[in-house]
């Protein structure tokens, strides 16, 4: 279920995500993307029993793109641990891979033709 409010859309998100139905939030998120411009986006994890690999993508696509992911339960607790112990992992490889663009223009050589 998508609320849209003139500051934040919420999603509420029940049962098993995982397989057809992350691939189907998956498109949802990805069609929706315009109507969220500008706006908070909040999603409640709360009755989501079940997370298997596409359904933790699809959750750290939308955490990726500003979604606050929130639960209280504890199996939803240790999910969304894990995918911002990913998103650090992510983020320290990148970081680690280019940590400073810009210098790297500044240093090389220009090249006359």
């Amino acid at each position: 279920m998508i609320t849209d409010t003139p500051f934040e859309q919420k999603w509420v998100l029940q049962g098993r995500l995982c397989g057809g139905w992350a691939l189907d939030l998956q498109e949802k998120w990805l069609s929706t993307r315009s109507t969220r411009e500008g706006r908070k986006c909040a999603v409640d994890l709360e009755d989501v029993i079940f997370v298997d690999g596409k359904g933790e993508c699809v959750l750290l696509q939308m955490a990726s793109e500003g979604a606050v992911l929130r639960a209280s339960r504890a199996y939803m607790k240790h999910v969304l641990e894990s995918l911002k112990e990913q998103q650090r992992q992510i983020s320290k490889e990148t970081h680690e891979c280019n940590p400073n663009p810009e210098a790297e223009h500044q240093t090389q050589p220009s090249k006359t033709l």
